[in-house]
């Protein structure tokens, strides 16, 4: 009996080139940034409303030490774990001609967008001052976990 070849698509070999290591270090980089963000728009939202200074700078604080030692260093090891990636593939055949490449890296700007303007309403934040209004931190919620969905959207759905 003759077995027949099936020719293996490009996209398949490009896949399997990319180290585990590399791959795993990128979705978990994805988990602590964006469940960092997460935690940080929900609590700030939260917080806004806290009757005392004192109560609002002592949660301030620490929601100002989770973004630097949470939310910046995931960050930091998303965006180098996915430009290695990127240089694993130099041909260009998985990533960059793509579609759904394209619709990962919109969500992935639109968390990016959210995350400065979170850091910059988190580091202007006086506790004794006027508060900002709760609905901006519930907004920054609602698009970090839209920039989410549509990175999973991407991944799952659009590129099968």
């Amino acid at each position: 009996m003759v077995e027949k070849v099936v020719p293996v698509p490009e996209a398949v070999e490009a896949a399997a080139a990319v180290p585990g290591w590399l791959l795993f270090i990128h979705v978990l980089a994805v988990v602590l940034y964006v469940g960092g963000l997460l935690t940080l728009t929900r609590m700030l939202g939260h917080g806004v409303r806290f009757e005392t200074a004192d109560a609002r700078a002592s949660l301030y604080r620490v929601l100002k030490r989770m973004y630097l030692f949470v939310g910046l260093p995931g960050v930091f090891l998303l965006v180098g774990s996915g430009l290695a990636l990127l240089l694993t593939d130099p041909a260009g055949k998985e990533y960059m001609k793509q579609g759904y490449f394209h619709v990962k890296l919109t969500g992935v700007l639109l968390v990016l967008v959210a995350d400065f303007m979170l850091m910059r309403k988190l580091f202007a934040i006086d506790p004794a001052g006027e508060q900002p209004k709760a609905a901006i931190f519930k907004a920054l919620h609602g698009v970090v976990g839209l920039g989410l969905i549509a990175v999973l959207v991407a991944i799952y759905f659009i590129r099968g």
